[in-house]
């Protein structure tokens, strides 16, 4: 499935961190989550990735980005017709949003101690599992 797309929006709906609850030289627990919304006319998905840091229980950074997607004609087309958008499809859309991710979070910690952690790839495959059933009228 090749689907026709364009980033067309970008938000940051949160963030904030703590570095006074940073250690230098302690592991990072990395926790993430990622919803997918799909507009009724299939033209616009929003991919909505939450990043938590946690260094000994505490949580030293959160982010909430939301990225909006739209789809051209022929992937409006695809989509209807197999009533799902694929798992594949998702993942990539989630690639996206991380890497922007990464960006928001080294820009934002630049004077901040947690700046010399750089988020690491993530592995989308075990994270997002299943296509995503469309319920098409």
């Amino acid at each position: 499935m090749n689907i026709p797309y364009r980033i067309e929006k970008i938000e940051t709906r949160q963030f904030a961190i703590f570095p006074d609850e940073f250690f230098t030289g302690e592991d990072i627990d990395i926790s993430t989550s990622y919803n997918f919304a799909v507009s009724k006319d299939i033209a616009h998905i929003r991919c909505i990735t939450n990043i938590q840091y946690e260094q000994k229980g505490k949580l030293i950074l959160i982010l909430e980005i939301a990225c909006h997607f739209g789809i051209g004609p022929e992937g409006v087309s695809q989509i209807k017709q197999e009533n799902n958008i694929s798992v594949k499809f998702l993942r990539y859309m989630a690639t996206i949003a991380i890497g922007t991710a990464r960006g928001i979070i080294h820009s934002q910690t630049q004077s901040t101690p947690i700046n010399a952690f750089v988020l690491p790839p993530i592995n989308l495959i075990p994270a997002i599992t299943e296509d995503m059933k469309l319920n098409i009228n």
